[in-house]
């Protein structure tokens, strides 16, 4: 069976097993670093809202021989599981003063999203772009959020540079940045772990994850007003940042230890082998220099 037969069985199934009353469609959806997934929705008369569920994951389950009929019970409790029973008013984002209070950033690659970077306000930082997002919390459990594009701007009659000073007073204080040492990560995932400091390597005790409370698109905390340099200025030293995945990234002090080669090598084969495709943020490792305050490549 192809891909497409494939779609159109499960299309099937599914209007087999909710009702001819709900609308279920399928839809080509550009993610991050040009990822194209299959997104499906399942639509209600009482709610023009969905969750988007990607069958790509599914056909590679059918194609190592799990039946159709337990992937498509698959897709109904998770729909049942996390659909919105109420309808949303989409005019509400074409008001700008009902929204600018919502926007925040984020960071993607800039050569691997040229793509959707076209239509997409940005602003471009080393080898990556910062791109914005409206935060939908009030509406949608989690951290749903809506991709601003070029056409919003023209909605709310602002500039890039507009969105740009908004996010960057917003982000900050709706997802709060979250720093700690590697082996307080340590301690918390693996019960029994020393608590010495002394009984862990130094590549542990020097090493701290940055991200954001929400561990979603967490590699925007690099951005934050001074947090780098109040960070570096505890550590009395410079920092190296490796770009660990758009949700987060390390953070070593700069004390000459480290070879960026090496530590350039090790990003490389994490995002090769640890991560998938719209997760990557970059292959490059940055510095921070307390001196200028600034990040370079």
């Amino acid at each position: 069976m192809t891909y497409q037969v494939f779609k159109s069985q499960i299309c099937q199934m599914l209007q087999h097993e909710l009702g001819s009353q709900m609308k279920i469609t399928i839809q080509d959806i550009l993610k991050n670093n040009n990822t194209h997934l299959d997104g499906l929705s399942i639509l209600s008369e009482e709610s023009n809202l969905s969750p988007t569920i990607y069958i790509n994951q599914y056909f590679k389950q059918f194609q190592t021989g799990r039946p159709l009929s337990a992937i498509c019970q698959d897709i109904v409790e998770l729909y049942h599981s996390s659909k919105i029973s109420t309808s949303m008013d989409i005019s509400f984002f074409t008001d700008y003063d009902r929204v600018k209070s919502k926007i925040t950033y984020k960071l993607i690659n800039y050569r691997q999203n040229r793509e959707l970077l076209e239509r997409t306000p940005h602003v471009r930082f080393l080898d990556l772009a910062i791109v914005f997002n409206c935060m939908l919390e009030s509406i949608f459990p989690g951290n749903a959020t809506i991709l601003i594009l070029n056409q919003h701007l023209n909605f709310w009659h602002i500039t890039t540079n507009d969105l740009y000073a908004l996010a960057m007073q917003n982000t900050p204080l709706l997802l709060t940045y979250d720093l700690r040492n590697m082996t307080d990560i340590f301690a918390e995932l693996l019960l029994g772990l020393p608590k010495d400091l002394d009984q862990y390597p130094n590549s542990l005790t020097s090493l701290y994850v940055l991200s954001n409370e929400q561990k979603l698109n967490g590699s925007a905390c690099i951005l934050y007003h001074n947090l780098l340099k109040n960070f570096a200025d505890k550590l009395d030293s410079d920092l190296v940042i490796l770009p660990s995945s758009v949700h987060e990234v390390l953070i070593l002090p700069a004390n000459g230890s480290h070879s960026y080669s090496d530590l350039s090598h090790m990003v490389r084969e994490v995002n090769m082998s640890q991560l998938s495709t719209e997760e990557i943020l970059s292959d490059h490792v940055y510095y921070f220099s307390r001196e200028t305050n600034t990040i370079t490549m």
